[in-house]
Parts: structure tokens; sequence; C-alpha cells
């Protein structure tokens, strides 16, 4: 398309490369979610779209125990109002197993998803509305369906912002983001 961009890319169990982000669609003026699948050597062995009328986009991805993809980002078409979080189920060739929506009425974003150690999901990104107000850091516990089990944020009354979460040995999450505070344009935020 017109425009198409890549987001997130994460070596796959078969050497080659999955990665993720938004394309348009021929004739559309919206963009989906873009699902590129290659081989070792970078050269495309499938691509799927994931969307609906609105604009949708995916900033993260990562290959799951059972060879299929999760996929995170945001839905306009999908869920409350405005952006949701939209979380994406697929199998290892891309087909569409389900999408989960997380948020408000305000603008949710889901930036970085890794699957934990009960074969769920931990999401992290950024709410307007839920918190403490102006932007904070969402964090989004599911099962392996997607299913909500908890929700947490982080941040005060400025804008603070999450942006990666890995599994730490205890089985918590750590978060990377940033933190605006008064005085000074951004700080690095880091969560444990």
């Amino acid at each position: 398309g017109d425009w198409d961009e890549g987001y997130s890319i994460q070596k796959t169990s078969d050497q080659g490369y999955i990665i993720v982000g938004h394309a348009t669609p021929f004739g559309a003026d919206n963009y989906d979610v873009y699902l590129i699948k290659t081989n070792v050597n970078g050269e495309t062995l499938w691509t799927k779209t994931y969307g609906g009328p609105e604009n949708e986009r995916g900033l993260s991805v990562q290959q799951t125990s059972d060879h299929g993809y999760i996929l995170v980002g945001y839905t306009l078409s999908f869920g409350a109002g405005n952006s949701d979080v939209g979380l994406i189920k697929v199998d290892s060739l891309g087909n569409l197993l389900w999408l989960k929506t997380y948020g408000g009425s305000g603008d949710d974003i889901g930036e970085s998803v890794q699957q934990t150690y009960d074969g769920g999901y931990i999401v992290v990104g950024n709410t307007e509305l839920f918190g403490a107000g102006n932007g904070d850091v969402y964090l989004i516990k599911t099962d392996a369906d997607g299913d909500t089990l908890w929700t947490k944020t982080y941040g005060d009354i400025y804008q603070d912002f999450g942006y990666s979460v890995q599994l730490t040995t205890d089985q918590g999450y750590v978060i990377a983001g940033s933190k605006l505070s008064p005085g000074s344009l951004s700080d690095v935020y880091l969560i444990k």
C-alpha cells in the first residue's frame, strides 16, 4: 500500500522472522494490522491483515508456545470508543483465532506483549482515562484466551507512558517507559 510500516520483529523457531506493523489495503483509506512471516533469508512466506472499517495498528508481536503468534497494538474499529488496546491471537499460518479489546472511552494503546508462564499474556501500554489522569501506564494480565484477569495503572497527574514489558525470573514483570515531570522534558520510567 501507500503507507506500510513495520514496528516489531522477532526471530521464530524455524529461524525465520515475524514482523508486525500496519498496511493500507488496496483501494482503502484506513490501515490494518499487517503481519509478515519470512524465512531465514527474509523472503516472504505469507502475509495477513486484520482490521475493520477504521484504523488498526500492530506494535508488538511474539511467537507463542503453540507456534502461533500474539500481536498487540490498537484498534479504532472495535472496543469501547476512540482507540482501544487490541490483542490478536493467530495460529502458525496467521489465521485469526481471536481478537480482544481493552480500554474505555479515551485513547488506549497496547505497546508490548509477552506470553506469561501460565500460558496467558501480559500487555503494557497507555491509557488516557483510567488511572490518575493525562495518560498513565496500563498493564493488563490475561488468561490464554485473552480474558482479563487484572489490570493496573501506574502514574501521576502528568503523562506517563509504558513501552516495553518483560517477564522476570521471580514471575513478576518489569516495564520500561517514560515519565513527564514538571521542570523536565521526560525521564526514563522503570517499574518492577
